[in-house]
């Protein structure tokens, strides 16, 4: 199980087939060249087991790698609000990697910039319409949540695993 935001990459599952993870959240299956289960139910319930969020498989497609598929992850809209968390977790992790100190209230630039793009990264993992929600709504908990582990980075002497996204 993890609820690890700094796990990222690609995980090996029982059967085989692989799940890539940002920050501890389920983006995409590929099933390396093997056959596909009839059943997605034993995969979902193995990403929900080490992830600790619930998904649903989009659909399978050709992958880059001959001969595998891929599939897009969708994790649970009512899981929304543990996505957008891990992401300000890992948002904080990589504030303190860079500058060594924690992120204070004069930091609006750094909230206001990674908010914005964590926002739409959890929109996107859950497959949900951005215009559903009211991101006012969600940013003072999101800021609360990243400026709190910046300072237990530091406090603890953690030295945060991070890994940048893409945007």
């Amino acid at each position: 199980m993890t609820a690890d935001t700094a796990q990222n990459g690609w995980v090996r599952l029982s059967n085989g087939f692989d799940v890539h993870l940002l920050h501890g959240v389920p983006i995409r299956l590929s099933n390396n060249g093997l056959e596909i289960p009839a059943d997605d139910a034993q995969l979902v319930e193995e990403v929900s087991r080490i992830t600790e969020l619930t998904v649903v498989i989009k659909g399978w497609e050709d992958s880059e790698e001959c001969g595998e598929l891929e599939a897009a992850l969708c994790v649970d809209a009512m899981q929304f609000e543990e996505v957008l968390r891990r992401k300000a977790l890992a948002s904080a992790g990589l504030f303190v990697e860079r500058y060594h100190t924690p992120i204070d209230k004069e930091s609006v630039d750094w909230d206001n910039a990674e908010y914005a793009r964590d926002f739409n990264h959890a929109i996107d993992c859950c497959c949900l319409d951005a215009g559903d929600f009211d991101r006012k709504d969600y940013y003072s908990t999101y800021v609360v949540h990243m400026h709190e582990e910046s300072q237990r980075l530091l406090a603890s002497g953690e030295s945060p695993m991070v890994e940048a996204e893409d945007d």
